[in-house]
């Protein structure tokens, strides 16, 4: 039974007990498990897509008049399609603009009424570059774990003192599989954290530090075209080592998915981070599904991929269960992904920029990388049904497998931090599932302020704000001042002293200077005295202000 569960967060926090477990969730209340089951309903949804291009290229998919760098990025695969996700007639047609390696451009256009685009298009994997990697025959015991590593089969768990880690790797390494040469750009950082707020939600053990080794197998979720009010969003999947509380020295694998209200793009990564230039700019060499299984280990190595926290290397194995994709970055000479050599440690070259501190966490994770794809969203990408992580990690204290949320000494529950339109509940199950899932959308409505307005550094933002006597659209709120569209405030909404508070992430909109004028949208909070919660970020905008449907 687990020891201890810090709940790092501290407003409204739900608490049930099953089997034993403290399964925590941020919902203004108790979360039931009927609760729990729910999927957003969704008037449209995303469907696979293809256009054929030519093979090799890095791709953007855009909508008319938008810069290729807002698009979402899309790789064609050895066959020349690019293969996407998107809503069928949401848009006459996107634009797919590539490059290839030598930096030439080319364009191609997707038409998203046409059938064709949506026609099937799958991808056969023996016909991509690659190397079989054979399903493993035989006693498993019979091999070394060097042997086990350099045939493209990961690292083996003790199935004695893990069965359930030794089952997982086991179901992965006896399925038939495919190590493909091609190697995809990770476009954005999967950055350390040292608390629980930006950008991490998820589970972290740190009660028996050092973790030199975790595992974990999880689903790709069904991402839902702008559900629960989202725009351009991205998060990433994974589990990793090290990072949390630190800073530093986290070597990590997953997925990441990227979508618009149109389309969605999946993709697969890793990286050792951060600033190490052996791991920058090399993503992953496989495109996930919805609905597939992964399969994950990371690990701190040596240059042959020997689970060693001292031997200088990361190393990370990702396998798609689902259509056999193998990504193996376990040799310092692999190719075509290489382990990555780490950077010198903080206990022995303190100054050094970007030294490392190794294995004081194991994480199992959903990252929000939205603001780093638009200046506009801090949501996480609103997805059908449960995100279910099960896995372990290796104490040196106990050299084997053995540490997972049901009993790690210190589990930290990372919870929700954004308080936007979508928004991702966390619970813990025995013996070792972190469990991921939406709730419904809080409705949101315009509001207008003028600057200047200072917006706290702490991981929950907080910008204070004064109450204009009137609605926007009959006055344009002073300075320091905020508005809703068409009425001033009532009671309960002007707190004692005047100051009103916005809470959550106002991007290119916080420290509003003088004199300038933004437009967000929000809702009122009664777990938080009936402040106001960032859901959307407008941007600059300038009077006079049209009056818009505000709160009842």
């Amino acid at each position: 039974m687990m020891k201890s569960l810090r709940l790092l967060r501290n407003s409204s926090v739900g608490l049930a007990i099953i089997g034993g477990f403290a399964l925590c969730s941020l919902s203004g209340g108790l979360m039931t498990q009927a609760r729990a089951a729910e999927t957003p309903a969704a008037a449209k949804a995303f469907e696979a897509a293809a256009v054929h291009a030519a093979p090799g290229l890095q791709c953007m998919l855009v909508a008319p008049g938008t810069e290729a760098s807002k698009g979402i990025p899309v790789a064609t695969d050895d066959d020349g399609y690019a293969r996407f996700h998107a809503v069928k007639g949401a848009a006459e047609h996107l634009s797919l603009d590539c490059k290839d390696a030598s930096g030439k451009a080319s364009s191609f256009a997707v038409d998203l009424a046409s059938t064709e685009t949506f026609a099937p298009h799958p991808l056969d994997l023996a016909k991509e570059k690659g190397v079989d990697r054979p399903a493993l025959q035989g006693d498993p015991q019979s091999f070394s774990q060097s042997e086990l590593i350099e045939r493209g089969y990961g690292l083996r768990p003790d199935r004695t003192k893990n069965p359930e880690a030794y089952e997982r790797w086991l179901m992965a390494a006896t399925k038939s599989g495919r190590m493909l040469e091609a190697k995809h750009p990770d476009l954005h950082s999967h950055g350390p954290t040292s608390q629980q707020a930006p950008w991490w939600v998820g589970s972290v053990l740190t009660g028996e530090a050092d973790y030199p080794v975790v595992e974990a197998v999880w689903n790709v979720p069904q991402a839902i075209p702008g559900g629960d009010a989202t725009t351009t969003t991205e998060v990433a999947v994974w589990n990793g080592l090290g990072g949390f509380g630190t800073g530093s020295g986290l070597i990590q694998d997953g997925i990441n998915l990227y979508t618009t209200s149109s389309a969605a793009s999946y993709g697969s990564w890793r990286e050792y981070c951060c600033g190490d230039p052996n791991s920058n700019g090399y993503g992953g060499n496989f495109t996930p599904n919805p609905g597939d299984q992964i399969y994950s280990e990371a690990w701190y190595c040596d240059s042959k991929g020997n689970a060693d926290i001292k031997g200088g290397y990361g190393c990370t194995y990702l396998q798609d269960l689902s259509t056999g994709a193998v990504f193996s970055c376990t040799s310092a000479t692999g190719s075509p992904c290489w382990s990555v050599k780490a950077l010198p440690l903080c206990s022995a070259s303190p100054g050094t920029a970007g030294c490392m501190t190794l294995g004081k966490a194991a994480e199992f994770i959903i990252e929000n990388q939205s603001p780093q794809v638009s200046g506009s969203s801090t949501a996480f990408t609103d997805f059908a049904g449960k995100l279910t992580m099960a896995g372990s990690a290796e104490s040196t204290k106990t050299n084997q497998l053995s540490q997972t949320v049901g009993n790690d000494p210190a589990v930290h529950v990372l919870t929700d931090f954004t308080k936007t339109t979508s928004h991702i509940v966390v619970t813990l199950d025995a013996p070792d599932k972190t469990i991921f899932w939406m709730e419904p959308t809080q409705p949101s409505f315009p509001l207008y302020c003028q600057g200047p307005m200072k917006t706290s550094s702490s991981l929950e933002p907080q910008t204070q704000f004064k109450w204009a006597k009137d609605g926007a659209g009959a006055a344009a709120p002073g300075k320091g001042e905020c508005a809703w569209a068409d009425r001033g405030p009532r009671e309960g909404e002007v707190k004692s002293g005047g100051v009103n508070v916005i809470y959550g992430f106002l991007n290119q909109l916080a420290d509003l200077p003088d004199g300038k004028f933004a437009e967000i949208g929000v809702y009122r909070d009664p777990n938080v005295d009936n402040d106001l919660v960032v859901t959307q970020i407008v941007g600059f905008v300038a009077p006079p202000f049209s009056p818009k449907p505000v709160l009842p």
